[in-house]
């Protein structure tokens, strides 16, 4: 199933549209995420995928590049 996931970073003002495949982010996906949420390589506003801020999918880090989402209840 492929659902259309929007990631918010406040500090910065950015947002990004991705589409998870099962819930599922890729390698590329993550990182074109965190470069356009953030784009600083020495910054520390955000978290996972380069969020910050009250999110509506909950993001968890497989640590080999790629994240899973879910809808949070």
């Amino acid at each position: 199933m492929r659902e259309k996931i929007t990631i918010k970073n406040e500090f910065h003002d950015t947002e990004i549209t991705l589409i998870a495949k099962g819930g599922h982010l890729s390698k590329g996906q993550a990182k074109r995420a965190w470069k356009h949420l953030c784009g600083h390589k020495d910054c520390t506003c955000s978290g996972s995928l380069g969020s910050r801020g009250v999110q509506d999918y909950l993001i968890f880090d497989n640590f080999d590049g790629t994240y899973d989402v879910a809808l949070k209840k």
